[in-house]
């Protein structure tokens, strides 16, 4: 009938633990070596425009990535600070959730983060120079890539899971 819980049960309220991804440190590594050669190859190619290129863009890119996640979470879902949050811990680096979070929202979330983050460029393509428009849309697929990987990876499974995304780790849920 019921079965005691056990220390060693990965179960959380009414939920089990049903995929583990271990995030492995040489993808970390790997990850911010390219962050260096997108950077290296924008100045290498534009100069110093492509220095101050890269180095804008990073951060107009974090900004669009906090407004876009900002407006859709309050648009579908609860408050936006009590889900979300600016992560420095590699690989997941920009506005991401602090607490567990459905599935279902996480992957309707970078949908809209992805179109609109490639948008974003597209519309400063006429009065901007290609270093701007390559820098931001590099930066943007950059930031996504490690959270694409995951989606890709956890892609099967059910909508209605738990994700918790820390940084060694990320764990999926179910009921």
């Amino acid at each position: 009938m019921s079965r005691a819980v056990s220390a060693s049960d990965p179960t959380i309220y009414h939920y089990k633990l049903i995929r583990k991804i271990t995030l492995r440190p040489e993808s970390k590594y790997s990850y911010m070596a390219t962050a260096l050669i997108g950077a290296s190859a924008l100045v290498v190619v534009y100069g110093w425009m492509g220095l101050l290129a890269a180095v804008i863009s990073i951060f107009a890119m974090l900004g669009v990535h906090g407004v876009v996640l900002k407006l859709t979470v309050r648009r579908i879902e609860e408050p936006w600070e009590k889900r979300f949050a600016f992560r420095r811990d590699w690989p997941w680096i920009g506005p991401l959730p602090v607490m567990d979070t459905n599935l279902a929202l996480f992957r309707r979330l970078h949908f809209h983060l992805f179109l609109v983050g490639c948008c974003v460029p597209a519309l400063f393509y006429p009065w901007a120079g290609s270093s701007w428009v390559i820098a931001l849309l590099y930066w943007h697929f950059w930031m996504l890539a490690p959270r694409l990987t995951l989606l890709w990876r956890i892609r099967r499974e059910r909508g209605d899971g738990v994700i918790r995304m820390d940084p060694k780790e990320v764990l999926y849920y179910h009921r």
